[in-house]
């Protein structure tokens, strides 16, 4: 096989695998628009909101804090006395 007919065969399966590509691309646009019409059928609803998460109070984050602390020491929660906690 020449240069030419090794750069030809190159450029060929190149151009096959981007059809390909470019072909799935398509398929899956129309699978997507098809199933969106499908389900779209029932109600026009919203769907609902949730709610925001809860504010946690200082206390709770500093439980939390103190005990990553003491894993992570391997001490006992008695043994730590945490003056202060702020955000880096």
């Amino acid at each position: 096989m020449t240069v030419g007919e090794s750069v030809l065969t190159s450029v060929m399966g190149f151009f096959i695998v981007f059809a390909m590509l470019a072909f799935l691309a398509i398929v899956i646009l129309i699978f997507a628009k098809v199933a969106g019409a499908v389900s779209g059928k029932g109600s026009k609803q919203p769907a609902p909101v949730a709610a925001a998460p809860a504010v946690e109070d200082a206390s709770e984050k500093i439980a939390i804090i103190t005990s990553v602390i003491c894993e992570e020491l391997n001490a006992d929660p008695n043994e730590l006395v945490i003056k202060g906690i702020r955000e880096v």
